[in-house]
């Protein structure tokens, strides 16, 4: 592909196997090659890129398995894609099989989340062993309580209610001011004291 800044002709579109295009940087010049599906499944010039293919789809089964094994709260896509290139290379690069690339993955990511989830769990029945036995150990505690004889009689001559009846606390004299009790009502004038 080839950038031509300042273009002498006003060329746009296909001219036998060169296509040319106008971006903003300039006038692109790109040469066509008509690669078909039988082109690429039966050439030998493309006998490479078929094996990375095979090898690519092999990866990307590999990382799925190795996300998928994971903590879904703590996953994230892009070690998804991390696994895949990891055993793209391990494929291609150590030429590892299948096996072995998932194998070493495993170890490596995924064993350390159930070497956790087991420390864990082994810690938390350490610790409800620990705390039957220090229940255990305890002393019992005797609680006594004390019974109130609920049967005597109060005496209500000395107390006096005064409820009011409106919103507003308003006090003796008021209409809606009323007096109860088992005691004389209350005096609400001075001339009534003398």
């Amino acid at each position: 592909m080839a950038i031509i800044r300042k273009p002498l002709l006003p060329l746009n579109g296909r001219y036998d196997h060169v296509v040319f295009y106008r971006l903003p940087c300039g006038l692109i010049c790109r040469a066509l090659h008509p690669h078909t599906r039988k082109r690429i499944l039966k050439d030998p010039k493309f006998a490479e890129f078929r094996k990375c293919s095979k090898l690519m789809a092999m990866a990307s089964k590999i990382g799925s398995a190795v996300y998928q094994s994971l903590p879904r709260d703590f996953r994230q896509f892009w070690m998804y894609r991390a696994f895949v290139g990891e055993a793209f290379i391990m494929l291609k690069d150590k030429e590892m099989t299948g096996e072995q690339a998932l194998e070493s993955l495993f170890k490596i990511y995924v064993e350390v989340w159930y070497i956790k989830a087991t420390s864990k769990t082994a810690e938390r029945r350490r610790q409800r062993e620990k705390n039957v036995s220090s229940l255990k150990q305890t002393s019992t505690v005797n609680i006594n309580i004390r019974r109130k004889a609920y049967t005597e009689v109060l005496p209500f001559n000395d107390f006096h209610f005064a409820i009011p009846t409106r919103i507003f606390n308003k006090g003796p004299g008021y209409p809606g001011y009323h007096n109860m009790g088992s005691g004389p009502p209350f005096i609400t004038e001075a001339s009534q004291l003398a």
